[in-house]
């Protein structure tokens, strides 16, 4: 719950919502941790957007909730454009070879080299949501 905002994401995220896209964080985190980030995205004003645990991993998870994503269902999924810092998720993205990827600089990624034309390194929001434009 400390965590603070990366600068300019609540807006540029809302304002994808405000402009009718439907906007979905899908997360490699535990499942257990749903309702800490749930309630931080809340408080954030991010409300509007949906939150889901992909199961990555092979973890346990939480029969029946509505939060659970497991990769069967992924793989089914299509999406314009995502945003990703993790190169370890590049593999997850490999079934939609036209997807639109949008890589937030960070110290971990810096040296990555990435799979294809279609990822780009964002410096910041303002750049990302340029991108989507």
């Amino acid at each position: 719950m400390s965590y603070k905002e990366t600068p300019g994401a609540i807006k540029t995220i809302n304002g994808w919502i405000d402009k009718g896209h439907d906007v979905k964080i899908i997360t490699g985190r535990p499942f257990d941790s749903y309702d800490a980030s749930r309630k931080w995205l809340n408080q954030h004003g991010l409300e509007r957007v949906g939150l889901y645990c992909l199961n990555k991993y092979g973890r346990d998870f939480i029969k029946g909730a509505s939060f659970n994503l497991e990769l069967e269902d992924f793989y089914k999924m299509r999406f314009d454009f995502a945003v990703e810092d993790s190169p370890a998720a590049f593999k997850f993205f490999e079934h939609l070879p036209e997807l639109k990827v949008m890589v937030f600089d960070r110290p971990w990624n810096q040296n990555q080299t990435f799979p294809n034309r279609n990822y780009k390194r964002c410096s910041g929001w303002n750049i990302i949501d340029s991108m989507v434009e």
